[in-house]
């Protein structure tokens, strides 16, 4: 953390030796101007923000005392030392009663004004990162109701008069936080804060950053003077951020504010509607081209190429569709709500297809809690809906696929149905496990295993005793039951009569349309 310094006495040597001479920049201090009054330094602090001021007392128009009089009392945040002559030590004391630091008398001694400012930076610093702190817990409170500390003073949350607040988002976050290591990942926006605070620190802008949500820093810049929160110094700044930055951001800032939270819903109204469509800082939204999105014509396109299985040539078609909404400057909230009404039309499609599939029963990605700060790209909403409709083609296969085994199987049950045919046995011949078996079996065809069996065996048993003179328990032994008894209980379920009812009752109807020919 640099300290910023101003060096003010009536005369230039005296204030070039001082700023030449002295390593300040081993203190952590940077000297940013010079004045050679009081009056000429109050013109310096309406330019930039300073944190020290080392002047001398005895000066022209406006001498330190009168100073630092203004500085204890608009200026708090802001330190002084006062370097006095013997002459003027009464001066040095009323000074000291006003509030500043310290004193020091002439002939100045390097080494003790080295550490006198080293303990006067040193509270500025231990002051800056209480009052951040401080600052951070009241943000937090305001916008999230995170309950204050009883340490905090309520009074000193009001710390930033204008200010303006900026939301920065990681761009691609989601591809990039999967791509690096996992400590990597931990760092990514402590990394772009780091960036920005630095930066800002670097163009005089005074500002509180801290973490929202998961990629969303917040930065809060503050100042008593508008030109500082202008649309053209956030860009200048803001492009700096960007090359310092190890990875691409998006930013928007609020208008000038006076409530934090009201600051805070108009900036993520503006990222809502921004998100996705390029880095860089944004202070108004894009024009959107209310053209009608042609979604017939889209879903007729998609379950096409869904149908010819496809994946390469489905990735490019879901490609076109989002890239087309992207140029018309739709927000990616919408993009996704548009994707999401084509799955369900999709599913539709092929489940009114394929009633026997369970299309409902795919998880689809872009249906979740899609959270857009994670997923805020449309690179990241093509591969979630690509993804989503890549398991319909799964479904489509694997559709494929076990009808071409269900249809091998009941091959194999009616030119075995005779033998004693058992599920697992089935299975095991077909190198399929039992239960994945049962189930699928049931799936495809609406019956289990035995059902169909029994099925089968009773229409061969029911053919047989109308079109032959065999014995009933022949032809029972015949379809392949072993016990009489069984093939007859099962027959009457399915048939509704016994085997004996039925040749009889169908004889008869026989005998009695023959009659009725003749």
């Amino acid at each position: 953390m640099s300290i910023r310094m101003l060096i003010v006495d009536d005369e230039p040597v005296i204030c070039q030796g001082l700023v030449q001479t002295i390593p300040w920049e081993s203190l952590g201090v940077e000297v940013v101007d010079t004045a050679f009054n009081g009056k000429q330094a109050l013109q310096k602090l309406e330019q930039q923000p300073v944190d020290l001021i080392l002047t001398d007392i005895s000066m022209p128009e406006m001498d330190g005392l009168a100073l630092a009089e203004y500085i204890v009392h608009e200026k708090p945040e802001t330190k002084m030392i006062i370097i006095s002559g013997y002459d003027k030590f009464d001066y040095a004391r009323q000074a000291l009663r006003l509030g500043i630091e310290d004193y020091l008398l002439k002939p100045v001694d390097v080494d003790e004004l080295m550490e006198l400012v080293k303990q006067v930076t040193q509270k500025i610093v231990d002051d800056k990162k209480l009052k951040s702190s401080q600052a951070h817990d009241w943000i937090r409170h305001v916008l999230f109701h995170i309950p204050l500390s009883e340490q905090i003073d309520v009074k000193q949350t009001q710390w930033c008069g204008m200010f303006r607040l900026l939301i920065s988002e990681v761009s691609g976050y989601a591809h990039l936080f999967k791509a690096v290591p996992t400590e990597e990942s931990k760092q990514i926006q402590d990394k772009v804060r780091h960036v920005v605070e630095k930066t800002c620190e670097a163009y005089g802008v005074k500002q509180i950053s801290l973490i929202g949500y998961e990629n969303e820093l917040l930065t809060v810049v503050f100042s008593d003077h508008s030109d500082m929160l202008s649309d053209f110094w956030l860009h200048e700044v803001w492009e700096e951020v960007l090359k310092q930055s190890p990875y691409p951001i998006q930013t928007v800032a609020s208008s000038i504010g006076e409530s934090l939270s009201t600051s805070y819903q108009q900036a993520l109204r503006l990222l809502d509607d921004l998100r996705g469509h390029g880095i860089g800082l944004y202070t108004k939204g894009i024009e959107c081209d209310q053209e009608a999105f042609d979604l017939d014509k889209t879903e007729h396109r998609l379950l096409e190429t869904v149908l010819q299985h496809d994946e390469s040539k489905l990735a490019e078609c879901i490609r076109h569709v989002v890239s087309e909404l992207m140029a018309k400057g739709y927000s990616l909230r919408y993009i996704v709500e548009v994707c999401q009404g084509l799955e369900i039309r999709i599913k539709q499609a092929l489940q009114k297809r394929l009633p026997n599939r369970s299309f409902d029963s795919i998880e689809l990605r872009l249906h979740g809690k899609l959270d857009l700060r994670y997923y805020n790209t449309s690179n990241a909403i093509e591969e979630l809906f690509l993804r989503d409709l890549v398991d319909f083609l799964g479904e489509l296969k694997e559709d494929e696929q076990n009808n071409w085994m269900i249809e091998k199987i009941k091959h194999y049950i009616h030119k075995h149905y005779q033998q004693d045919l058992r599920a697992a046995e089935v299975a095991e011949r077909h190198f399929i496990t039992p239960n994945y078996f049962s189930m699928l079996f049931k799936k495809e065809t609406g019956q289990s295993f035995s059902e169909y069996v029994n099925r089968l065996r009773i229409e061969k048993s029911a053919e047989l005793l109308l079109t032959t003179s065999n014995k009933v328990f022949e032809i029972a032994e015949y379809v392949g039951y072993k016990e009489y008894k069984y093939f007859v209980q099962v027959f009457k379920k399915q048939v509704g009569l016994t085997p004996t009812q039925y040749r009889r009752l169908n004889v008869t109807r026989d005998r009695r349309e023959k009659q009725i020919e003749s």
